[in-house]
């Protein structure tokens, strides 16, 4: 009964009366503290430390458009995210409460620039630096092969090895009872 009260005192009204309606709502929830502001997730937020270590909070959009709230390192210009990398350079970096952030897309390279146009960025050449940067990125994650042995511990294990097999050869030490 009350529905269709509300709905019957809405249809008289103008289109401009129901928005400032809907305004004054808004205002009321506000003040009345019902809206709550949003807060990231705990186990996405980089303090102090984090960020002298290199960690950014990151907004991932994955492929069924839902954001996941991660914290990641960032090194040379890009970061890992699920074994794919994407840059992650100072042009891409967004603010969270002083704390940098950065959206991602699963689909894209490139992450959320508020500042970038296609255009510009064609003019200027500069959409071959985001290529170089994953490049860098991808030989520094490499298998790198084994590392050379150091000849000089070789030679001076097999020295005593033979040090020893002479004192062994020759009477061994019959102090010791050897």
């Amino acid at each position: 009964m009350k529905k269709q009260k509300e709905e019957n005192s809405n249809e008289g009204m103008s289109l401009k009366e129901i928005l400032m309606d809907i305004q004054n709502n808004q205002k009321k929830l506000i003040e009345e503290k019902k809206v709550k502001k949003f807060r990231l997730p705990w186990k996405s937020k980089v303090g102090k430390a984090k960020i002298k270590q290199g960690y950014i909070t990151v907004a991932y959009i994955n492929g069924n458009k839902e954001v996941e709230f991660i914290k990641v390192p960032v090194s040379e210009g890009a970061t890992m995210i699920k074994d794919a990398p994407y840059l992650a350079t100072s042009e891409y970096m967004l603010t969270h409460k002083g704390k940098p952030m950065i959206i991602i897309n699963s689909e894209s390279v490139k992450p959320y620039s508020p500042a970038e146009h296609i255009e510009e960025a064609e003019a200027n050449h500069q959409l071959q630096l985001g290529y170089r940067i994953l490049l860098n990125k991808m030989k520094s994650e490499v298998i790198k092969p084994k590392k050379p042995t150091h000849w000089g511990i070789v030679i001076g294990g097999l020295a005593v090895i033979g040090i020893i097999f002479y004192v062994m050869s020759n009477g061994g030490l019959p102090s010791l009872g050897l």
